[in-house]
This record gives structure tokens, C-alpha cells and sequence, in this order.
């Protein structure tokens, strides 16, 4: 299911700018997109609450639905009987509210039915099937998105309509609210207020407030490459020449921008397994520290220079220390979201991409202002600070974890 949703929106999202430019103008497209994404934060706040207060596969169900019929909507609005720009972009924003209602609850079923010892395995295959959907995704929309959008839209339309039927058929519900019955305190849970509480609780807990900035820290330089050092290689990076098993071939800014965005995407669903098998004896607690580190350098790297190999090379071992630590990254948010709050922590774990985006942003500003070698430095700490707000945080729950163990071998004696 995840691998279907991801491939559809590889499908459209990334294309829905220049399809909006084309049809309405670059003004009206700027306000569609931001109320794309806002519609989408809203979702996941509302179905992460929702989510934990009557279970994961009804919310999974609505949304899917929903999903469905704005995509059967989208499809008519571009037919060869109807085009309605307007239309389109109402059902998109509707479109990305049962989105972003869909994630948390999806998130916090994978934690549900695994545990420590599996997680890391699960959220591994995740992420792959997730980068391979990226690709073909992005590959289907190149292709089909300009001159074949009518018939694009229909196979996503079937895509979403098999993705209910396997949620509908395939999948069991994984949490179970204590009462089956709704009473009138339980009704009133649904409230703004209610909610609002929900996510003050999740905002007191100190050690996942921490897991969120780090990763913001982090995950903005990544986005960083779409942004500040996406500017910098298309205005400092002429035509350079490389040659690849005696091909010789010419590269600028932004095709050197769109070969590192395919190195990574191919290196993640190459070496996944590899990498997994590589450090599997390793302690997570340093796997992860580690692979953060690495990955910090090397994204800082972009900043500093120009030259092709070293930018190939920087991204082969960047992606090395992202698959070491994504995993154990996102299966530690089983040890901290509590089970009656998994999706409400999933649904503020969503956030943290919004977090990077303001953060890579800002950074465009910063970047006009000071050289490159000190945006470089600005990087790097960046990604170390989050670094060692994740070393607190695995050395915190590695306390816990070993002071449970002990517990519990006392009790057995």
C-alpha cells in the first residue's frame, strides 16, 4: 500500500507546479501549493488524533477513499470532455488533506506490529520500496504527465481503487481503544480542545522534542540540496567535461543536480540489504551516531565545491551514512510514542519535513550573504547538533532499555 501511495505521488506532485503554471499562471500556482501543503498538516493533525481514539484501519479506509474519489474527480476535470484547472486544484487540496490523514496512522501500524528486534528490518524495506517508488514514479510522470495526462490519471485512479480493496481485504486492525462503545466523554475527544490536548502532551515530552529537532537539523541538509546548494552548483558550475568508461559527457549546475538526486535514489535501492548487513552486528546506538556523522560531512561538501568526482563520490558515501542511520532513526519512534498516542506522535513526526523546508530556506538567504566554505561550516554543524541530540536521546533510551532488562531478570529470580 505504501509503495502504491508513494508511487502515485512521485506520479503528480513533483509536475503539479509546471501544471498549474501552464494553466493558471505562476501566482495562482504559488497560492495552490501552499494550500496543498497546508491542507496536507492539516490532515495529519486531524487523523493522528482521530487515529488513536477509534484505530488505525478505519482512518486508513476514509482516507484511501477519499484519496480515490478526488483522484476519479482530478481524472474527469482533465478529460477530452472537460478541462477545469480550478477544479483540479480544489480536488488536489482535498486530494492531500486525506493524504496526510492516511500517514499517521499507516506509521503507527507498522510500530504496532513489530517490535525492536524487527523494526529496523521493516523500516529498511520501507524506506527501499519508498525510494524505488520515487524512481519509477518520477519516471512514469516524466513521460506521461505533458502529453498523456488524462490516461496518467486513470491508472492512478485503478492504483488507488486496488489499494482500498487490499486495505479493505488484506489488512486487520492493529490497535483497539479500551471501550468498543463510544460515550459521551469519549465523543467529546473529538473536539478541538480534546485535540489541541492531545498534542500539548506530545509537545511536554522533552526526549521527543528532541528526536524532532534533531531531525529537522538533519534532514534539512538534505533538503538543502534541492535548495541552497542547487542555486550555488547552477550559478557557480560551468560546463565541465567527465568521462565514465571512456564516455565522455558535459555537465552544468543543474544536470549535475539531477545526476546526484539519481545517484541517491539508485544507490538507496541498490545497497539497502547491503548496508543493513554490513553494520548488523554493530550497536544501533553508534551505527546511527556514526552514519549521521558521515552524512553531515559529506552534504557539507556540496557547499565547498565544484568538482564532479568529488560531488559523485561525496553523494556514494553520503548515502552510505543515510542508510545506516534512516532506519534506526525512524524505529526508535516505537520506543517513544506510547500506544494510545502512536499516531498523534506520528502526525507531529510529519511535521519535522516542514521544519527542514523552512530551515533549507532560510539558508538560500543566509547563503547570499556569506561564501560558500562558511554556508559549508553552517552544514556541517548543523547536521552534527543534530547528531548529538540523537546521541542523547539513544543514550537516554538505551538507559531505560538496560534498567527494564535488569528488572526484569530480578523478578525472574
Amino acid at each position: 500500500m505504501q509503495f502504491l501511495g508513494s508511487l502515485i505521488s512521485m506520479a503528480v506532485i513533483p509536475f503539479l507546479a509546471i501544471y498549474f503554471a501552464q494553466k493558471i499562471g505562476a501566482t495562482k500556482t504559488g497560492i495552490i501549493l501552499i494550500c496543498i501543503v497546508i491542507s496536507g498538516v492539516i490532515g495529519g493533525v486531524i487523523g493522528g488524533h482521530i487515529s488513536d481514539k477509534i484505530g488505525r484501519k478505519k482512518i486508513m479506509i476514509y482516507a484511501e477513499m477519499g484519496i480515490l474519489i478526488s483522484y476519479v474527480v482530478i481524472t474527469f476535470c482533465n478529460s477530452p470532455w472537460f478541462d477545469s484547472p480550478y477544479f483540479s486544484a480544489l480536488f488536489f487540496i482535498i486530494n492531500m488533506f486525506f493524504g496526510g490523514m492516511f500517514q499517521p496512522a499507516a506509521q503507527a501500524m507498522i510500530i504496532d506490529i513489530t517490535n525492536p528486534e524487527t523494526r529496523k528490518i521493516v523500516f529498511t524495506i520501507s524506506y527501499w520500496l519508498g525510494n524505488l517508488a520515487t524512481a519509477i514514479g518520477g519516471i512514469m510522470g516524466a513521460f506521461l504527465f505533458k502529453n498523456y495526462l488524462f490516461e496518467l490519471f486513470i491508472g492512478i485512479s485503478l492504483m488507488s481503487l486496488f489499494s482500498v480493496v487490499i486495505t479493505l481485504i488484506f489488512i486487520t486492525e492493529t490497535y483497539i481503544p479500551r471501550t468498543s462503545s463510544m460515550t459521551i466523554n469519549e465523543k467529546q475527544n473529538f473536539s478541538l480542545k480534546e485535540m489541541l490536548k492531545s498534542y500539548t502532551n506530545v509537545f511536554k515530552d522533552k526526549l521527543f522534542m528532541f528526536y524532532i529537532a534533531g531531525a529537522i537539523l538533519v534532514y534539512s541538509l538534505e533538503q538543502s540540496l534541492s535548495n541552497y546548494i542547487g542555486i550555488r552548483l547552477e550559478k557557480e558550475m560551468t560546463n565541465q567535461s567527465a568521462s565514465f568508461f571512456g564516455i565522455e559527457f558535459f555537465l552544468d549546475g543543474t544536470k549535475m543536480l539531477g545526476f546526484l538526486r539519481t545517484e541517491n535514489t539508485i544507490l538507496v535501492v541498490l545497497l539497502s540489504s547491503v548496508v543493513l548487513l554490513l553494520f548488523k552486528k554493530w550497536k544501533d546506538q553508534w551505527t546511527l551516531v556514526i552514519g549521521m556523522i558521515i552524512f553531515s560531512v559529506c552534504f557539507s561538501i556540496f557547499a565547498l565545491t565544484n568538482n564532479v568526482w568529488i560531488l559523485f563520490i561525496a553523494m556514494f558515501i553520503g548515502t552510505i551514512g543515510e542508510l545506516m542511520y534512516v532506519p534506526i532513526k525512524q524505529a526508535m519512534l516505537g520506543d517513544m510514542a506510547p500506544p494510545n498516542a502512536r499516531s498523534t506522535y506520528m502526525a507531529f513526526n510529519s511535521m519535522t519535513i516542514y521544519g527542514a523546508m523552512v530551515v533549507s530556506s532560510l539558508l538560500i538567504i543566509v547563503g547570499e550573504w556569506i561564501p560558500p566554505i562558511f554556508m559549508g561550516v553552517l552544514l556541517l554543524i548543523l547536521g552534527l547538533t543534530g547528531t548529538f541530540l540523537y546521541y542523547l536521546i539513544t543514550k537516554t533510551l538505551y538507559t531505560k532499555v538496560s534498567d527494564v532488562n535488569e528488572e526484569n531478570v530480578r523478578i525472574s529470580h
